[in-house]
């Protein structure tokens, strides 16, 4: 379904040129890129419309015509270029150029437009090119910065001249008082503007001049976007993303994202539940992104070009159009959560990925730099998750099985036990926010019961403190938070590197870090003596009378060492680790794990 104002639009673009390049995948990035070889060309040069996926793969170029009746090319410019805008349907890019480069040895941005007009360009998801609008009478010695559509009605805005309306009716000045303006957006809110402060450019659709209405300041602004409810809106400026909040009628800086670089367009998904930011900066050309878990976050590295040039516009891609972005939805997967309405009318959930490492102690051979799997062969391996007898019921996949054939695996890959991993709240590591069973490798990494990927749990993306859990062993959390989301994070507890929470909360082993074994009754405590000791279970286990007995071939708490065998006493026992984890010679010490 098309915007209810595409037929008027469809009926004034049959009379322009038009080109079909390649097709667009829905809910992607588009970055406008004014690339060249060599010098910067003065006279200008071509633009190239680049996907990203949200990780930031690279996806399908699109070559805007730079020569013929429908040209569209641009300049290079150390502050701000063309913007790069969606129509509020969502299935047309919109742009501004030049109709055609300069005489050699001309600068473009010099030139009138009565000789060199100036141009809005738009592209659909099927890569089709269109040029509807130019200008002759506006921007003279000077470009445009930002444009602006309601489907059917076009701005401009850029160096000099205001803010204009291009068409469909007749082209008119809305407002010079503020000669140069950085950025236009049409929202449920009207037109707004950014310059040194936010705008409202006069009521509903001006298509005839208006005055500007101050929202709130923001001085060297170079970009905006705001939420759909009209709430929240995030600014661009060099060296950071700010975050305005309004209560009433005031609207509040209350935290910024550090950006370092030459920051000039962003791009926000309001439809995840943690609002994502996209920004691209001029000089050096990249693209980040920033996660808003209610807090300031790091920027995180998607892509960089490659060549001369300068990247100047960012948006999402086009799609389809569909009424129902957002809304709540049942994409019938169990591992993800918020399922939503997506901008190509799809219904995905949200999942986030970890990549976790980490050794237990007990099965740990400090010679290979791996554990034993010995437990994985035994008939009384459990298939399904043993966490919610131990009273750490999962969030998500309690009662989850063991893939077929996980367990016939052999080599570093074979499983060692079952483990859990847990997403903490950042601010108050205490709350568990999400709960999943896992397998454990010999080589230390964490996966999903099909022992092979790694784990994707049903949560937003965000900042989460990670904490990983056994049933023998103590278990550890990362100190800080780590961001979290369409891409596997690597999290190595096994690294000294790894900075944990609390004291001592990993064993160091020659040169790798791994959990503290001993932890029998599974109650967060390594105790040798005293009530709810973990000795006493060994002996019990092995018949309470004859230390030196055995039980063999079991999947039990007592087996510290996991090598299938409870042991009291003799070579490889398990009592020992407990006693040398105290410390060895205060049998009264306790060790605990280190969590809040």
């Amino acid at each position: 379904m098309r915007s209810p104002h595409a037929p008027a639009l469809a009926l004034f673009l049959s009379f322009t040129t038009s080109a079909a390049f390649a097709q667009f995948t829905p809910g992607r990035l588009a970055v406008l890129e004014f690339g060249y070889t060599g010098s910067i060309p003065q006279e200008g040069g071509p633009l190239v419309i680049r996907e990203f996926a949200p990780d930031g793969t690279p996806g399908v170029v699109m070559n805007v015509p730079s020569t013929g009746p429908s040209a569209m090319v641009n300049c290079h410019s150390f502050v701000l270029g063309a913007s790069l805008a969606l129509t509020p349907s969502g299935d047309t890019l919109v742009f501004s150029g030049f109709t055609s480069t300069a005489p050699t040895g001309t600068s473009l941005i010099s030139t009138s437009a009565a000789a060199i007009p100036r141009a809005i360009g738009t592209v659909d998801i099927n890569g089709v090119f269109e040029r509807p609008w130019t200008t002759s009478t506006y921007f003279n010695s000077g470009t445009i910065y930002g444009t602006a559509t309601d489907g059917v009605n076009y701005w401009a805005a850029g160096s000099n001249n205001g803010i204009c309306y291009l068409g469909p009716a007749t082209p008119t000045a809305i407002n010079t008082e503020v000669s140069a303006q950085n950025a236009l957006s049409f929202h449920s809110l009207g037109l707004l503007a950014a310059a040194h402060n936010i705008y409202r450019v006069g009521s509903g659709i001006p298509t005839a001049p208006a005055a500007l209405e101050p929202l709130f300041g923001a001085p060297g602004v170079m970009d905006l976007q705001m939420s759909p409810d009209g709430t929240v809106c995030y600014t661009a400026h060099i060296g950071s993303v700010k975050k305005w909040v309004l209560s009433g009628s005031t609207w509040t800086n209350v935290y910024s994202f550090n950006a370092p670089g030459w920051l000039v367009r962003i791009a926000v998904d309001f439809a995840a539940p943690q609002p994502v930011i996209y920004g691209v900066h001029n000089i050096p050309s990249k693209l980040e992104k920033w996660v808003d878990a209610g807090a300031p976050s790091a920027p995180i590295l998607l892509a960089t070009m490659s060549g001369n040039g300068n990247w100047y516009g960012l948006s999402f891609t086009p799609g389809t159009f569909c009424s129902t972005v957002g809304q709540p939805c049942d994409d019938s997967d169990p591992t993800t959560v918020n399922d939503h309405v997506r901008p190509d009318c799809a219904c995905r959930g949200d999942q986030v990925h970890v990549a976790a490492k980490v050794f237990l102690e007990g099965p740990f051979i400090p010679v290979a730099g791996t554990m034993l799997d010995a437990l994985r062969t035994l008939a009384t391996f459990p298939q399904t998750e043993p966490y919610t007898a131990l009273g750490l019921a999962p969030t998500s996949g309690s009662g989850a099985t063991i893939g077929a054939g996980v367990l016939s695996v052999t080599g570093n890959n074979a499983i060692v036990d079952w483990v859990l991993l847990e997403l903490r709240d950042v601010v108050d590591p205490a709350t568990v926010l999400h709960r999943m069973p896992s397998l454990l490798q010999r080589d230390g990494d964490v996966v999903a019961l099909d022992g092979v990927n790694a784990l994707s749990l049903p949560a937003a993306p965000g900042m989460y403190r990670i904490a990983v859990r056994h049933r023998n062993h103590l278990s550890a959390m990362t100190l800080n938070a780590i961001a979290l989301g369409d891409v596997a994070v690597p999290v190595d507890f096994t690294l000294a590197t790894t900075a944990t929470y609390g004291t001592n909360a990993l064993k160091t082993v020659g040169s790798v870090q791994v959990l503290w074994a001993g932890d029998v009754n599974c109650n967060g405590q390594v105790k040798y003596a005293g009530g709810a000791n973990d000795r006493d279970p060994i002996l019990s286990a092995i018949g309470g009378s004859v230390p030196t007995a055995t039980v063999n071939g079991q999947y039990r708490q007592e087996d510290l060492n996991m090598n299938s065998q409870v042991r009291y006493a003799g070579g490889s026992n398990d009592r020992d680790l407990i006693l040398q984890n105290i410390g060895g010679s205060v049998p009264t010490a306790v060790r605990n794990a280190q969590l809040p």
